[in-house]
């Protein structure tokens, strides 16, 4: 079973964009809008909205309701390399 890092931080960035940052030091970025297809998510898709979100036990987490896979957003989610 993989071992994946905690989740710590959330901030929104343009373009629905998530920079995320992990308990192991690491950080990455995930493209949420993809997940717009989706109805569950449309709501979203209103920045204010998409940007009311936090972290809560590694999970992350909307005002309005909806949550996202910590495992799905490690992993689909590009890290930042460091130049």
């Amino acid at each position: 079973m993989k071992k994946y890092p905690k989740l710590e931080e959330v901030s929104t960035e343009k373009d629905y964009r998530l920079h995320l940052k992990y308990n192991n030091g690491e950080e990455r970025i995930y493209d949420f809008s993809p997940n717009f297809e989706h109805p569950f998510y449309m709501p979203l898709k209103d920045e204010r909205l998409f940007s009311n979100l936090k972290v809560e036990n590694g999970g992350l987490y909307w005002a309005t309701g909806q949550d996202f896979c910590p495992h799905t957003l490690y992993d689909l989610s590009e890290p930042i390399l460091e130049v």
